[in-house]
């Protein structure tokens, strides 16, 4: 399963978000390490919003087998980089053409209760792959 890590340094390499990601499999201070989880493939994705020309860094990260991703992303999310809190999510795809408030329909709602009109992700994203393993 692929896990998003939200906001890394820059300046982070593949390699780097690989060790970060297998101290937290071991910490020194765990009781219960994290046995059997192993990364499979590693990216850094590089995303800039057009309005405001400011690069966003996350890490994404495949970790099988997908039932110990939960306690994986618990670990991530308690650990710190450079003073920053971590974090890690479970990654999800999305698409325009599934969101749900899409009126297909013309001037007939499709949901009346929806309190929500427009689509609340950011739109003009550019993202390129900086670095990746797998």
């Amino acid at each position: 399963m692929w896990v998003i890590i939200k906001g890394i340094p820059g300046e982070y390499t593949v390699r780097e978000l690989n060790k970060l990601v297998n101290r937290r499999f071991k910490p020194a201070w765990a009781l219960m390490p994290i046995r059997g989880a192993r990364i499979a493939r590693s990216k850094i994705l590089k995303i800039m919003y057009t309005r405001s020309r400011n690069w966003e860094y996350h890490g994404l990260v495949y970790i099988k087998p997908s039932s110990l991703v939960h306690s994986v992303i618990g670990r991530l999310n308690a650990s710190t980089i450079e003073g920053k809190r971590l974090q890690a999510h479970p990654y999800v795809r999305r698409f325009t053409g599934r969101d749900r408030r899409s009126q297909l329909l013309g001037e007939v709602e499709l949901f009346p209760g929806e309190r929500r009109r427009m689509d609340r992700r950011r739109g003009n994203l550019v993202s390129q792959i900086v670095d990746s393993t797998g």
